[in-house]
């Protein structure tokens, strides 16, 4: 299932932001895959986070959606690329939650600054971090739709950028 129009044009940039990041900050190649609709009914929190509130034209929340894994690789990878010596930490460190969190704020930060001057008539909050089920619970309120993109990486698995939406848009 493609997406509409609209949706496209407000994940591209978020995709484009995080492969540009990936090679510059972790040294890893990524691709996005074909954007699909998720089931709403059986959407589960993946184990990371990095989110943004959308109000405007389609109002919702837009999800730098991580595996624990795929999280702690990239993590390790930032943290390297930002000490300038190898980061081999074995579990989500504050380190690493940091480094993440930095990534995350650039290339969200990034995206949005981007769509905001495309004058498409959406607005963002300033980054902000999902890190168990009941933050992920509180954020499905309201939640009617939701369209995914992965990110497919070479060698830190993939992971997803996810827009919940307030209200049916409709893929395309």
């Amino acid at each position: 299932m493609n997406l509409n129009e609209l949706q496209g044009r407000i994940l591209a940039p978020f995709a484009a932001e995080t492969i540009r990041s990936l090679k510059q900050l972790a040294q890893l190649e990524a691709q996005t895959g074909e954007g699909f609709e998720d089931d709403v009914e059986k959407f589960r929190f993946k184990g990371y986070a990095i989110a943004t509130e959308v109000s405007g034209t389609i109002p919702g929340k837009v999800l730098l959606h991580l595996y624990p894994e795929t999280a702690l690789e990239l993590g390790n990878r930032v943290l390297t690329s930002m000490l300038g010596e190898p980061s081999q930490e074995e579990d989500l460190t504050e380190d690493v939650r940091d480094a993440l969190a930095e990534w995350g704020n650039t290339l969200i930060g990034l995206a949005t600054r981007t769509l905001e001057e495309s004058d498409i008539g959406v607005r963002f909050t300033p980054p902000f971090f999902i890190r168990d089920t009941e933050q992920m619970n509180e954020l499905m309120h309201s939640v009617e739709e939701i369209v995914s993109v992965p990110i497919h990486t070479e060698g830190a698995g993939r992971f997803y950028f996810n827009y919940l939406l307030h209200s049916k848009t409709g893929a395309a």
